[in-house]
């Protein structure tokens, strides 16, 4: 992991453009990259652990990776329309997702980096509120709910990364602000056995890979391991892109992936997270109506 700034600067430094408007270009094309980076592995400064998540997944969610209950019972993932044809005893899937958000307003005020939000119209409770996730106004960032001070104030569990301080046309405060709590497009989780009826648990153990908060400040922390070459070719190759340079970014793709088998050899895969599988490299599946996969028997060499 490295701050941030580091990369900002040697971007800057790179292209000798110091200028405030290339300084936000750049950290928008840092954080769009680090945003699809996120997704393309299980990482571990991004994986997450939830105890009885309900049916409401966290809005960072970004995917499921794994799913067991207190009991030692294993969960496989399946689609929807495999719910009712499952042949394993307990699956799980990401159901439709949230359409109307918790609570929304459109007069929430704050202030780059602060974790207090206020809003007139508020109704702030809670045993609602603490814990979900609100998104506010343009922002990429999905800031979880430390703590309801009163029905008009929110406490974040982290600051609020609003816009690039060092530009004077951008204000520290931020006012008129529409949100969103548990915001619109919140992943759904639904647990179901053999039959598809849904399943309730208590003690069900969810992991889960989280989108990261943008990358502001000089200070935060780019969360993926490693110097984040992947990250710095992809940044440089939306740069040439915005550019309409687009022949030039194609020709960073090779240096891109190669960087990316980097990253990811940094921090392999945990093997609770890796599906089972026989010896011939096919699936193993669990339940009572197990089937033998057909490629298993007939790729075999005697």
């Amino acid at each position: 992991m490295i701050p941030g700034g580091a990369m900002l600067d040697r971007i800057q430094s790179m292209i000798d453009d110091k200028s405030t408007e290339t300084r936000i270009d750049i950290i928008n094309s840092m954080n769009a990259a680090i945003c699809s980076i996120s997704s393309e592995h299980i990482w571990s400064t991004l994986t997450v652990q939830v105890t009885n998540p309900g049916t409401v997944l966290p809005a960072d969610c970004i995917r499921v990776v794994y799913v067991e209950d207190g009991t030692d019972q294993l969960y496989f993932k399946i689609g929807i329309p495999s719910r009712y044809a499952s042949d394993r005893l307990y699956n799980y899937f990401e159901n439709m997702a949230v359409t109307t958000p918790l609570l929304v307003g459109s007069d929430l005020v704050t202030s780059i980096n602060s974790k207090t939000v206020t809003s007139v119209t508020g109704g702030f409770t809670t045993a609602l509120h603490v814990g979900e996730y609100i998104s506010i106004g343009e922002n990429l960032g999905l800031y979880k709910i430390a703590s309801v001070t009163d029905t008009n104030t929110l406490v974040l569990e982290e600051g609020f990364r609003g816009a690039d301080v060092s530009d004077p046309d951008i204000p520290a405060d931020l006012t008129a602000q529409y949100f969103e709590i548990r915001p619109e497009g919140t992943k759904q989780f639904l647990q179901t056995d053999e039959s598809g009826d849904a399943i309730t648990s208590a003690t069900t153990k969810l992991w889960y890979l989280r989108k990261p908060l943008p990358i502001y400040n000089d200070y935060d922390r780019i969360l993926l391991p490693g110097n984040c070459e992947a990250v710095f070719i992809y940044t440089c190759r939306l740069m040439l892109q915005s550019d309409k340079y687009e022949n030039d970014s194609l020709k960073r793709v090779q240096d891109y992936d190669r960087e990316l088998e980097k990253m990811k050899s940094l921090d392999p895969v945990p093997q609770r997270f890796v599906a089972p599988r026989d010896r011939m490299g096919n699936r193993v599946s669990f339940g009572r109506r197990r089937s033998c996969n057909a490629s298993s028997i007939h790729s075999r060499s005697y």
